[in-house]
């Protein structure tokens, strides 16, 4: 059974494993049974198929494991100059002053000081319905109300219905690729709500979260960080933990007026960040025939799995991630157990869509491997694959990716 201690056995593991099996072509990549995490403490390793987090199944860039290392033998010194390393290669990439740039040791730290600055006790965030949860649980342990509009038919965020509630909230958070149904909006939209909100509540701060807009391929899908020099309302997160490969590294960072961002050092743990961490983010973020690899690569074996549930009969949302959200007419917490005992281990339920589930996209020979798990799965009576569900219950917020 998978419960707090075990699964944290798991992240822990499979992010020392991936450093140590990554090749130079990333289209080769992919995760063998000595990568794959241990589920139980003092057990062999498994050969699980994890494409529940959202992760990239690829890894890091080659250039960031050269970036790690040509710096680790100066591991025993503090980063000194890779911090304005990065920062500057943040602000490069974005057209923004280096003052405008927050470096966090991943952007789940940041999401807690934002909402901590602006969230908290007597206050109100809005969101879309479902959504990425951490703000809304961490609004709500710090005493904030959270004002939750559902999504519009295609299940992407209702820009329209959030601006009719906006007057009165503190926080607007707008996860755009929305987790976890996977759509996106255009920066035209987005950009729209933005300054209706600032012209209608002006002491509303509206945070961005930009975590899977690498994957997008809808058409004016793009960054919103320019109206962050714009207006000191807006700030706009981005992370490593994705595209670039960096989840078990730790990378965030946030871009907004410079106000903005002493508002949210006050409730900042000023998470630090290695030097081998700096220097292969810096090195990621340059290089960009990366990130287009990456892309193609999620690309075509989305489409994959995409189209396998369709033929099947499923309903699968437009996706502009590295993840898929399917119809599967069932309790996703049932799918995901039976999936996991078949060696496949797919994302948690995400209330109120309870009959839909998360998917991530691994590798085409990951995902060769999965489908037919989902389609035996499916294939029998949800009664037949009933059981005890109390552990998919009992995971610590913080690991809700």
């Amino acid at each position: 059974m998978l419960n707090r201690r075990t699964f944290v056995q798991t992240m822990g593991a499979g992010a020392v494993g991936v450093l140590g099996g990554l090749s130079s072509d990333l289209s080769a990549q992919t995760p063998t049974s000595a990568q794959a995490p241990a589920r139980l403490a003092g057990t062999a390793a498994t050969s699980a198929v994890r494409i529940g987090g959202n992760e990239n199944p690829y890894g890091p860039s080659p250039k960031a494991i050269e970036a790690i290392a040509t710096v680790s033998p100066g591991a025993n010194r503090y980063p000194g100059v890779l911090i304005g390393g990065l920062i500057t290669a943040v602000a490069a990439k974005f057209s923004v002053p280096e003052d405008m740039i927050l470096l966090s040791g991943g952007s789940g730290d940041l999401i807690n000081a934002i909402v901590s600055a602006y969230s908290g006790k007597g206050k109100v965030m809005l969101t879309g319905l479902p959504s990425y949860e951490q703000p809304t649980r961490t609004t709500q342990r710090i005493g904030g109300r959270v004002v939750e509009v559902g999504l519009t038919g295609d299940l992407k965020l209702d820009l329209p219905a959030m601006a009719a509630k906006v007057v009165g909230t503190d926080l607007v958070y707008i996860c755009n690729p929305n987790n976890p149904t996977s759509t996106a909006l255009p920066a035209a939209e987005v950009a729209a709500f933005i300054e209706s909100t600032v012209a209608a509540s002006p002491s509303t701060h509206i945070l961005v979260d930009e975590a899977y807009i690498d994957y997008a391929d809808l058409k004016g899908v793009d960054t919103v960080a320019p109206l962050a020099r714009k207006h000191p309302q807006v700030i706009v997160i981005r992370t490593m933990s994705k595209a670039h490969g960096m989840a078990g590294m730790r990378v965030g960072y946030a871009i907004a007026q410079p106000k903005t961002l002493a508002e949210i050092r006050e409730y900042h743990s000023g998470s630090g960040l290695s030097s081998m961490s700096l220097a292969a983010a810096t090195a990621s973020l340059k290089d960009v025939a990366n990130i287009a690899k990456q892309q193609e690569l999620n690309r075509k074996v989305r489409s994959y799995t995409t189209d396998a549930f369709t033929a099947a009969g499923y309903v699968v949302a437009a996706s502009d991630a590295n993840f898929i959200f399917v119809n599967i007419k069932r309790d996703s917490r049932v799918f995901q157990e039976a999936c996991r005992v078949k060696g496949v281990q797919v994302g948690r339920a995400f209330p109120p869509m309870t009959t839909w589930a998360r998917i991530s996209i691994g590798t085409q020979e990951e995902m060769t491997r999965s489908v037919p798990v989902f389609m035996s799965v499916l294939g029998a009576p949800p009664t037949q694959t009933a059981m005890n569900l109390d552990h998919l219950d009992a995971l610590p917020s913080e690991l809700m990716v």
